[in-house]
């Protein structure tokens, strides 16, 4: 069995980000220097490193969640929404009209993470 990565580092800089969803429909106005959103939004301030339950960069098992390489953040309100409806290619779907939005994310922001191909920790 293949261990899963973990990397702290990473985790603490994506839960640091704004809510995914958020920023997904968010839009600047006035030569960029207001920020407001083309929809309301329910987003809580508290924001969490969410664990794809279809990653593209590590598997899943039976009580084994994704590597710390497939994260996004999430407000408490979207992660616990996503889990309450059990199929994150259906919450993607309904929330951001692309159901591969989590997996592209996640791969974007491991991409571009200061602590890409770090030493696990």
């Amino acid at each position: 069995m293949v261990k899963r990565y973990i990397n702290k580092k990473h985790l603490k800089y994506v839960s640091d980000l704004p809510c995914s969803i958020a920023t997904h429909f968010r839009y600047r106005v006035d030569g960029g220097s207001q920020e407001t959103y083309s929809v309301p939004t329910p987003c809580k301030n508290t924001v969490q490193a969410h664990h794809l339950l279809k990653p593209i960069n590590s598997t899943r098992g039976v009580g084994r969640k994704a590597s710390d390489k497939d994260v996004i953040p999430l407000c408490i309100y979207h992660h616990n929404m996503l889990h309450r409806m059990g199929n994150e290619f259906k919450f993607f779907t309904e929330v951001t009209n692309n159901k591969y939005f989590g997996q592209i994310l996640a791969q974007q922001l491991w991409l571009s993470s200061p602590h890409y191909e770090e030493k696990e920790i």
